[in-house]
């Protein structure tokens, strides 16, 4: 069944680590350019680390996945612990911030910023949830995180890159 064997996934994952490893790498070049500028800001610390960490994510289930043998409960919980901290650490970088913070930005993009933050996380939760009990889209969940996943890491980097360097 598609939807719960790893190996019928296994394209799709050498794609996504190897499009992970690739921007991760250019990412950290990119961002240790204006490494300065990019820590002194009290939104953007964050975000870079919180992008490096979740494209690095991207490649460790990537990896979890092409492991021989790994049955979908067990990708599942492997997928639930990398759910889980983001999810933590995305509830603590907002409970982190003040609204000073959030100064030069305006309501439109702070809703859409949250809202992008959060359907990937959703989504991530809900992808470890189905593989651990073996109903709900499984791997399709899962794979549908990760153009989530790249767009807002994109986005985020993109910001950073052109707001830092002016």
């Amino acid at each position: 069944m598609a939807p719960y064997d790893p190996r019928d996934w296994h394209d799709f994952y050498v794609m996504a680590g190897g499009a992970a490893a690739a921007l991760t790498g250019l990412l950290f070049v990119a961002m240790s350019l204006h490494s300065g500028a990019i820590l002194r800001h009290p939104l953007y610390g964050s975000r870079a680390v919180g992008t490096l960490i979740s494209l690095m994510t991207i490649l460790f289930i990537s990896g979890a996945v092409l492991i021989p043998g790994q049955s979908a409960l067990a990708i599942g919980i492997e997928v639930g612990v990398f759910a889980l901290y983001h999810l933590i650490a995305s509830y603590r970088e907002v409970r982190r911030m003040r609204p000073s913070d959030f100064a030069s930005l305006s309501l439109r993009r702070r809703v859409l910023e949250l809202a992008g933050a959060s359907v990937w996380i959703v989504l991530f939760v809900t992808a470890a949830v189905s593989l651990m009990v073996g109903a709900g889209g499984g791997f399709y969940i899962l794979a549908a995180v990760m153009p989530f996943m790249f767009g807002w890491n994109g986005y985020v980097a993109w910001v950073l890159l052109t707001e830092v360097s002016d």
